[in-house]
């Protein structure tokens, strides 16, 4: 059988978000794509008319690989904390989506769902639609901007070069981070600090919403 006979589009673009993942963005063309599966560029053309439409078929099956979004479980925060991990997890998995996202706004319906969840939470909770748009935008932008910036949790080669920066300050010039150099360490990634900030977020929104239905009272 032709090894062109056994593809889809979904495959077209599982292939394609293999590639990135491991090679980054950047690597990816139509041409790279279909040497890689073994076809011709053309026949890639059948499935997508488009590299553009192949970016966006990536980020649908990047999202159909996120943890089920389990709306009505837990107290609105553990709801919104639930679906922030997933987003952490699934940019972690699919570093692709990073990438792709800081390159153009991820509006496919599949990459809405998580929007979608988040506002119905927060909706019910009894936020207003503009509290709850911008509580949602302020958590993914942390999320987000944690995956971006933490790679492999920090640890390793760049946790020894931050040390190391950190010990070649001058002291008398720099007292507040040579006496908090290895706190500074550790608070470059992992799991605490994600979990850190994702907490000081969701007391913030709680505050608010307290705030509301005081003002409202």
């Amino acid at each position: 059988m032709p090894r062109s006979a056994s593809l889809s589009r979904e495959a077209i673009a599982r292939a394609a978000l293999d590639l990135t993942d491991r090679e980054g963005v950047e690597a990816l063309s139509m041409r790279t794509l279909a040497d890689r599966l073994e076809v011709g560029t053309m026949t890639l053309y059948g499935y997508f008319a488009s590299k553009d439409e192949l970016l966006e078929a990536m980020v649908a099956t990047a999202t159909e690989d996120a943890p089920a979004i389990a709306v009505g479980a837990g107290t609105w925060k553990e709801q919104l904390a639930g679906l922030m991990r997933g987003v952490r997890a699934t940019l972690a998995e699919h570093p692709t989506g990073v990438a792709l996202r800081l390159q153009r706004p991820l509006l496919t319906p599949a990459a809405l769902r998580v929007t979608e969840a988040a506002m119905r939470i927060m909706d019910e909770a009894g936020f207003t639609p503009a509290q709850a748009a911008r509580a949602y935008r302020t958590m993914f932008v942390y999320t987000f901007g944690f995956a971006s910036f933490n790679p492999s949790a920090a640890d390793g080669e760049a946790k020894r070069r931050a040390r190391t920066a950190l010990g070649a300050l001058p002291e008398a010039e720099y007292p507040s981070l040579a006496a908090a150099s290895d706190e500074l360490v550790d608070a470059m990634g992992g799991d605490e600090q994600f979990e850190f900030g994702l907490a000081l977020l969701l007391d913030g929104l709680e505050a608010e919403l307290r705030s509301k239905v005081s003002s409202e009272s």
